[in-house]
């Protein structure tokens, strides 16, 4: 009687549901199921008999996993390289449908689901194998950041101006060999030891932020162009995709943001072409901080209503007026959400970043 080993290489397309069904099933505890499902591969069985194995791969097969079968001769995989992921969403619209998606694929509720793509920076798993980064990104309609903590490299922001701290923090990056300027409230390239270390001294005085490079994004401003240079003009019109017609009123209101939110690879990539087109432009790190919204124009107001009571139940016995600021902040992803529901119903936007 032939042997075999049944590894689960990935949960594939399965319902993590499927997660309780195998602990009950096998009297194992749903946390190390969980692990047998995220962290792949992985081993679920040894020395079972080939007809066996056979019906468990076609059981398991069916529910979605990805599943082999192998010798007991044959080595096993290696434990797997464990990554944390993050999602971030570009087309907002679809924040319902990508919420939905990765409460799926968690086997969670919405809520939670929610609550965890507006924690900054929008951690959804982690300790989980690189093929559950792949599993996911071929399901969800959104980004798919990947890091490894231990390896990555983090971004120190000081956001207040308290100079102890900056003395204080800068005597622990010099320790570190990390080159550092006077007044500099920003530092990169922090190994995961030295962020651990500023950050267990310094969070209480809620005035760091330490941000993973991997999950770090920013924003790209433009603050001169010649609208009758050619090469400048086409950058604008074709590779940053502005409509022709305000390039005049743009030229009066510099500096503009031309891309709201990048990663570290695009932010290369795009800062290389601004650059070769003769565009004049900065780029600084996004915080992670809140923002209030404030309608300047309503077009609609019986619509603009119903979204405003939507996010801001407080305020469901108001009338909205000409103009409207939110009753309390929102992080940046659902700040994004609800100017872009505002924007659609025909108001006039403005956001206003709060420290």
């Amino acid at each position: 009687m032939k042997l075999k080993t049944i590894i689960i290489q990935s949960i594939g397309t399965a319902n993590p549901s499927i997660g309780s069904m195998l602990s009950r099933a096998l009297d194992i505890t749903p946390q190390i199921i969980s692990r047998f499902l995220y962290c792949t591969p992985s081993v679920l069985f040894k020395e079972v008999d080939e007809a066996m194995a056979q019906k468990i791969e076609k059981i398991l097969t069916q529910f979605g996993l990805v599943v082999k079968i192998q010798d007991v001769d044959e080595p096993l995989p290696e434990n797997p390289q464990l990554f944390e992921l993050a999602i971030y969403i570009d087309d907002v619209r679809r924040l319902p449908e990508i919420n939905k998606t990765l409460s799926e694929f968690l086997g969670c509720s919405e809520q939670e689901a929610l609550n965890l793509l507006l924690t900054d920076p929008g951690i959804v798993l982690g300790g989980v194998s690189f093929s559950t980064a792949e599993a996911l990104k071929n399901r969800i309609n959104a980004e798919v950041l990947i890091s490894n903590p231990q390896t990555d490299l983090y971004t120190l922001i000081i956001t207040g101006d308290d100079n102890n701290l900056k003395n204080d923090t800068a005597q622990v990056l010099k320790s570190a060999s990390i080159q550092i300027n006077s007044n500099q409230k920003v530092f990169e390239n922090i190994d995961y030891k030295t962020s651990q270390l500023i950050w267990s001294r310094f969070q209480q005085t809620g005035k760091i932020q330490i941000i993973n490079q991997s999950f770090q994004r920013f924003e790209i401003l433009l603050h001169e162009f010649n609208i009758e240079n050619p090469k400048q003009k086409n950058c604008l019109l074709n590779v940053v995709g502005m409509p022709e017609n305000i390039l005049h009123v743009l030229s009066d209101n510099l500096p503009v943001i031309l891309d709201e939110s990048v990663d570290i690879k695009m932010l290369i990539d795009k800062v290389e072409i601004y650059n070769n087109a003769g565009l004049k432009c900065t780029y600084q790190p996004l915080l992670f901080q809140n923002y209030k919204i404030i309608i300047n124009e309503i077009t609609d107001r019986e619509k603009t209503a119903e979204v405003v009571k939507l996010f801001f139940p407080e305020e469901k016995n108001m009338k909205i007026k000409e103009k409207w600021m939110s009753p309390k902040t929102t992080n940046h992803l659902l700040t994004r959400y609800i100017v872009q529901l505002l924007e659609d119903v025909g108001c006039n936007i403005e956001i206003q970043k709060v420290a």
